[in-house]
C-alpha cells in the first residue's frame, strides 16, 4: 500500500483532534449537566427530610434513619447544609 501524502495526515489527524474534541466538550457538558441536577435534587430531598423532622415526634429521626439508609450525623449535617 502506498503511503498517504504529508497533507493527507495532516488532514486526517486536525479532523480527528476536531472530532474528539467536540465529542469531548458534549460528554463533560452532559456531566455538568447531571452534575446540577444531582445537586438541585439533594437539596430538595435534604430540605423536606428537615422540615418533616422540625418538631416532629420522639424517635422520627431513629425511623428516618432506617427510610434513608444513613446515619442520625449525617442527616443532621445535610438538614443544617441546606437549611
Amino acid at each position: 500500500m502506498t503511503p498517504r501524502s504529508d497533507d493527507t495526515r495532516k488532514d486526517a489527524r486536525q479532523e480527528l483532534k476536531e472530532a474528539l474534541a467536540k465529542a469531548k466538550a458534549k460528554r463533560d457538558k452532559v456531566f455538568e449537566d447531571t452534575y446540577k441536577l444531582r445537586e438541585a435534587a439533594d437539596e430538595e430531598l435534604w430540605k423536606t427530610v428537615g422540615a418533616e423532622l422540625d418538631g416532629a415526634y420522639h424517635g422520627a429521626r431513629t425511623d428516618a434513619v432506617e427510610v434513608l439508609g444513613v446515619t442520625r450525623d449525617y442527616i443532621l449535617k445535610q438538614t443544617k447544609k441546606y437549611s
